[in-house]
């Protein structure tokens, strides 16, 4: 028989470390990488500027991008696999940005989906804000000058109503605010705490 492998997924609030994190522990553990696509989304610049306007066929998109790879998965992985986002984060973003007929329709969308079998462990990513919006800035991304510590509040208590204190959610909180990712003990810290967490759960 196979040995087990965990599914380990990033959540968290834009610029937290889902992509980066997600990307060196998937190299530490020799593990299958899935990342998010979201510079293919052509509602995704105007939905920033107008998020009333856009909410919907900026999220219907990314329903369809991370239905197909999630939905791939197979229960019996020969490998880890490492993923920079779950399918909860579909539903999380309709009920923040999306109301009365608009999100029914959407529900009725991802009712239809599958999304593949779930992770064993998510791992929850935060900062502060002063260190999102730095980020943020820093990283150069036009679309995103709009987000300010408002939208960031409200993402964040999003996160906290789908995911803590869920029974069956395996998940792991970790404040980024003050990760050094050029210090090897830190990251073999942060490695070793989610390794171990993930593999309990299989």
């Amino acid at each position: 028989m196979a040995t087990p492998h965990p599914h380990i997924a990033f959540e968290g609030p834009i610029a937290a470390g889902k992509t980066t994190l997600a990307t060196l522990l998937a190299k530490h553990l020799e593990a299958d990488l899935l990342l998010e696509e979201f510079e293919g989304n052509e509602f995704l610049g105007d939905f920033y500027a107008d998020q009333e306007r856009w909410a919907l066929p900026m999220q219907l998109w990314f329903l369809s991008a991370r239905f197909r790879p999630l939905g791939n998965i197979i229960p019996s992985f020969s490998r880890p696999i490492v993923a920079d986002y779950t399918n909860r984060k579909d539903s999380l973003f309709a009920r923040l940005l999306l109301k009365s007929r608009e999100l029914r329709l959407f529900n009725q969308l991802a009712a239809t989906m599958a999304g593949g079998p779930p992770p064993n462990l998510i791992v929850y990513l935060d900062a502060s804000n002063d260190v999102l919006l730095e980020r943020i800035q820093r990283r150069g991304r036009p679309y995103e000058n709009a987000i300010d510590s408002h939208y960031l509040d409200a993402l964040r208590q999003a996160y906290d109503v789908d995911l803590l204190g869920k029974a069956g959610i395996n998940m792991l909180r970790f404040d980024t605010s003050q990760l050094d990712l050029q210090s090897e003990f830190q990251m073999n810290e942060l490695y070793h705490a989610i390794t171990s967490r993930a593999y309990l759960a299989l």
